[in-house]
């Protein structure tokens, strides 16, 4: 590979570096074009994408960028996953790696945290974000409905106790 496709490819794996919430190596070794193209299209569909390049190259995007905690994973046959957003990737790599034995989950950096393979396993876990964003605000919630019921029944209690006293004075 000449020097100005090596560049090349290392400005475009910082491109995607900088616009992944998430990054997900994986082994791919022993997939054939079959499953890997159709673990590609479930990736793309949730704005996930699947390159493979070099070590090196990925190590000095990497480095770019200021991602560290990775370079220990990058041996071997490398594929990357960029994610638009921080669990998709999991759930698809996870889910291919449980029916397929394949691929092989190395690591994940995600909000400036590197995960081994049974980080991976746990970030594929999480709900979706807007079921987690869901069950914050209904926590939020829950409290001021608590205190909105205390003060409509100490309200309900001084009314009821005017209320008595106005029909005590007039009969």
């Amino acid at each position: 590979m000449a020097t100005a496709e090596k560049e090349q490819t290392v400005r475009a794996l910082t491109d995607l570096i900088a616009r992944s919430k998430s990054i997900y190596l994986t082994d791919f070794q022993g997939m054939n074009v079959e499953l890997v193209s159709k673990m590609r299209r479930k990736l793309r569909a949730a704005k996930v994408e699947f390159v493979v390049a070099k070590n090196t190259l990925t190590r000095r995007a990497l480095q770019g960028h200021g991602v560290a905690g990775l370079d220990s994973y990058l041996e071997g046959p490398t594929g990357i996953a960029f994610g638009a957003d921080e669990v998709s990737g999991a759930k698809i790599l996870a889910g291919f790696a449980k029916e397929f034995e394949r691929p092989a989950l190395k690591a994940a950096f995600v909000s400036g945290q590197v995960y081994g393979p049974d980080g991976i396993k746990m970030l594929a876990k999480l709900p979706p974000r807007e079921v987690l964003l869901g069950q914050f605000i209904g926590g939020l919630r829950s409290p001021m409905q608590g205190v909105v019921g205390v003060l409509a029944g100490s309200i309900r209690q001084v009314v009821t106790v005017i209320d008595a006293v106005g029909k005590k004075k007039q009969g």
